[in-house]
């Protein structure tokens, strides 16, 4: 039973390091440019950080922030487009300044949250954001 504890744990790692990198990269798009430096970077500082001070579950919970992010980024971005803007503009993800803002905010929301229930978790001395 103990063998499989390395296996598991590996894999949840690339789990997140996928969620994640595919999460801030969503604004990242064909063909891949020199932003999809951004989401691999933040993979993989956070899922080492979190490997290395056993913060795993942390780390779900901002990944899971990220995601409801994106998900949010996607709706507002439909919105925008079939109200707001005119339609001979190319659609918001083609321009390069949207992508570059989208994808630095969507880090930016994993780093802030992650970091929160890292404090969060350190200054309660229990496991996770429930411990608030």
């Amino acid at each position: 039973m103990s063998s499989r504890r390395p296996v598991h744990r590996a894999l949840s790692m690339l789990v997140y390091f996928t969620a994640i990198t595919l999460g801030v990269g969503v604004l990242v798009i064909h063909p891949a440019r020199r932003l999809l430096v951004a989401p691999v970077l933040t993979g993989v500082a956070a899922v080492g950080h979190a490997a290395k001070t056993a913060h795993l579950d942390e780390l779900g919970y901002a990944t899971m922030w990220l995601w409801l992010a994106v998900l949010a980024l996607a709706v507002g971005v439909m919105a925008v487009e079939a109200f707001v803007l005119p339609r001979n503009l190319p659609p918001v993800v083609e321009l390069p300044v949207a992508r570059a803002l989208g994808t630095l905010g969507l880090a930016t929301v994993l780093a802030t949250t992650y970091v929160r229930g890292v404090r969060s978790a350190s200054r309660s001395g229990g496991r996770g954001p429930s411990a608030d």
